[in-house]
């Protein structure tokens, strides 16, 4: 089986991260209680930003020994090594370099895909 050599890898990801137009940042789930002891899940809009890829184009896949069909409303990849869980929101603040009036606020809806050149999250939109 054929490995990529580290100057493969760096330059894949180099040009993966030249390509990256948008911008957005993380939103992590926190956890909190209310005053009924139940749990309050937020999500905090974290101020650092992340050079991404955003494709809105729809589509659905398969995923799991179930082969739960995931329904989605774009997909963005984002550089390897982002900080990212499955839980966690990602807002769009720039679109092509240019910032929107109102962020573009999604949730992920299937496992994390990461390749030799960065990561790739299926999201839904959400209202905010």
């Amino acid at each position: 089986m054929y490995q990529f050599s580290d100057t493969e890898l760096e330059t894949m990801r180099t040009a993966q991260d030249g390509h990256m137009l948008d911008t957005g940042n993380m939103q992590p789930v926190t956890l909190a209680q209310d005053s009924f002891g139940q749990v309050v899940e937020s999500w905090p809009s974290n101020s650092t930003s992340i050079a991404c890829g955003l494709d809105m184009r729809s589509g659905s896949e398969r995923h799991g020994a179930d082969k739960t069909n995931v329904t989605y409303d774009a997909t963005v990849r984002l550089p390897i090594g982002t900080a990212v869980e499955l839980r966690d929101k990602f807002r769009i603040t720039k679109r092509f370099g240019e910032t929107l009036a109102t962020a573009l606020v999604f949730e992920i809806v299937a496992p994390i895909q990461q390749g030799p050149s960065g990561l790739r999250l299926m999201l839904k939109r959400v209202e905010t």
